[in-house]
């Protein structure tokens, strides 16, 4: 070979090698941003973890935990637009597709597998229930660390029971992981727990003061236990954060009434009202409305 044309593939080398290191570190400082968006929880930042996660696999199309990223955020977008009435298919596919992506492309990264489970979870958990289990299974003994794969176990299997073993461990490997320390919360309140529900309700908020559902569902808690007071700040926290959860204008007018708040308590059940016309509990509303005028 002539010393002119091996220099020129030395040279093509190196760059290649070059751009590659490049394009890897671009991937990785996208999936790290995305990852932080993601674990935030919220319909926004589902979005922009999405669009981080884009940016990885357009640096690194092998990349396998991108994928798994667009498939846990695709998912989770789905459930929040269905929550809403929106329409979530789309959401559902992107997040299955993206998810068996990177389970091809990464089959030994217990992320993959965790991502595959969660798109099964949301698309059909009666359907897919084998495939959810076996899934984690898989992402548990790939990785015994991930507190991210014991709390979806936990999900899939006995999330009534908040001292479960498995939601313990999420717990313990990630004490700020929001959704094992909102779903314990959960579970506290369907026990009537509501005082250990609470503090559960707290870290979460502490873990991210912009997710609405810990303030929804502290509100929710205290109502039960017949404390208004504390409950009306919460609701109005969490139509601060979210205005589309047209449940709270109802339970935040109920608390205000039992509070004998009676201006703000019509000012919440005429909106409610007015944005659920058909609501069951209209006749309910109705009465009280009547008693205060």
């Amino acid at each position: 070979m002539q010393p002119f044309l091996k220099l020129i593939l030395i040279v093509t080398s190196v760059l290649s090698i070059s751009i590659s290191a490049q394009n890897s570190e671009k991937a990785k400082s996208a999936y790290d941003k995305g990852r932080k968006a993601y674990l935030k929880f919220t319909t926004d930042d589902y979005q922009e973890a999405i669009k981080y996660f884009d940016q990885a696999v357009e640096a690194d199309a092998e990349m396998a935990l991108a994928y798994a990223g667009l498939a846990e955020a695709y998912a989770l977008l789905g459930y929040e637009m269905e929550k809403n009435g929106q329409p979530a298919k789309n959401y559902y596919e992107k997040a299955l597709d993206n998810a068996k992506k990177a389970v091809g492309k990464g089959p030994k990264f217990g992320a993959t597998h965790r991502a595959l489970a969660q798109a099964f979870m949301i698309h059909d958990a009666k359907k897919y229930g084998q495939e959810i289990y076996e899934a984690l299974k898989v992402a548990t003994e790939l990785d015994s660390t991930d507190a991210e794969s014991y709390y979806l176990m936990w999900l899939h299997t006995e999330n009534d029971k908040p001292e479960s073993p498995l939601i313990q461990k999420s717990l313990r490997l990630n004490e700020h992981f929001f959704q094992s320390q909102y779903g314990v919360g959960l579970a506290y309140s369907k026990l009537k727990k509501f005082d250990q529900a609470v503090e559960r309700f707290k870290k979460a908020v502490a873990i991210n003061p912009k997710n609405y559902l810990p303030y929804y569902s502290m509100g929710n808690a205290y109502s039960q236990m017949k404390k208004y007071d504390l409950a009306i700040p919460e609701y109005e926290q969490t139509l601060k954060l979210n205005k589309n959860i047209f449940d709270v204008y109802f339970y935040l007018g109920l608390a205000c009434y039992y509070q004998d708040q009676n201006k703000k308590a019509v000012k919440h059940l005429e909106k409610y009202l007015e944005l659920v016309p058909a609501s069951p509990y209209r006749a309910q509303v109705e009465n009280i409305l009547k008693d205060i005028k």
